[in-house]
């Protein structure tokens, strides 16, 4: 693969920032978009690895998933620029809004346009659990593991670290029993 320089790596993050909005489950249909399919700098596997491990580490997730990606591109340096492309247009956005919408708070055109990019969010993070579901849920031990985990977080006051800690220590176990096979 031809060596991916810095600027690009900047204009595809700073891109996917302008349409990132409502967090960090969004970001991953626009990932899989720009650098899975029109690029190749992941593979859907990897993007999928990388989303599951942004989760799990502290931070942002789009900052975090942005890093990962970027580091896989061009290492340390890349990652940096990843995750400055992904973070300026909101750094432009808030600045800008924030005096707009200091006098159009009460608006009620206001009011309604952020009702509508609420379900929009909503119906993006359906197709990413949707998307993410095929990938992932795919075997008797993966769909027992992902019923447990939504009964447990369901039931009991109990941390999602903790949860997802525990899921990943009970797949390394059935993998060493299963001798490396996913069954």
């Amino acid at each position: 693969m031809k060596k991916i320089s810095l600027w690009d790596i900047y204009k595809v993050f700073f891109i996917i920032g302008i349409q990132l909005l409502g967090g960090g489950y969004v970001i991953l249909p626009l990932l899989r978009k720009y650098i899975v399919e029109n690029r190749n700098w992941l593979s859907e596997e990897e993007l999928v690895d990388y989303f599951a491990l942004s989760q799990c580490t502290p931070g942002i997730i789009a900052g975090n998933i942005s890093m990962f990606a970027g580091y896989k591109a061009r290492g340390t340096i890349g990652a940096l620029t990843a995750i400055i492309g992904i973070i300026t247009p909101s750094f432009f956005a808030i600045i800008l809004l924030a005096n707009i919408l200091n006098g159009a708070v009460d608006n009620q055109l206001v009011k309604d346009a952020f009702w509508g990019i609420r379900i929009s969010v909503i119906v993006l993070v359906i197709v990413t659990v949707k998307d993410m579901w095929a990938k992932s849920v795919y075997s008797i031990f993966t769909y027992i593991l992902f019923f447990t985990v939504l009964t447990v977080l369901l039931i009991f006051p109990i941390s999602p670290a903790i949860v997802i800690l525990l899921s990943a220590i009970a797949a390394i176990l059935h993998s060493k029993i299963m001798g490396g096979k996913n069954a």
